[in-house]
């Protein structure tokens, strides 16, 4: 399963850039596809461990995003979660999904 960091939950919406700040994620995984909220976007604290956890529950094994914080990149390789960075601002989900090979 791939995750998508998203600014809304639909597919014309730009990827958001931050990770853990993303109110969004697109999940797919070729066949099936949905978003999730990230319920963690507004907290101040422990934002990353706790996104990492929802993707984990999700079964994410990628995640394409903007940027990542050393927290998260940590979290994230710890549950061998492969991180992709795309730098492209206001990149739709839609072109974003056109590029990932499944």
């Amino acid at each position: 399963m791939i995750a998508i960091s998203a600014t809304d939950k639909k597919l014309t919406a730009p990827m958001d850039l931050r990770f853990g700040r993303a109110p969004y994620f697109y999940l797919t995984d070729g066949k099936e596809s949905r978003f999730i909220v990230n319920p963690y976007c507004q907290e101040e604290h422990d934002v990353a461990p706790r996104v990492v956890k929802l993707l984990s529950e999700e079964k994410v094994d990628r995640i394409i995003t903007g940027e990542v914080g050393p927290k998260a990149h940590t979290k994230l390789q710890q549950k061998n979660i492969q991180i992709i960075m795309l730098e492209e601002e206001r990149i739709k989900i839609s072109q974003v999904v056109k590029k990932i090979q499944f």
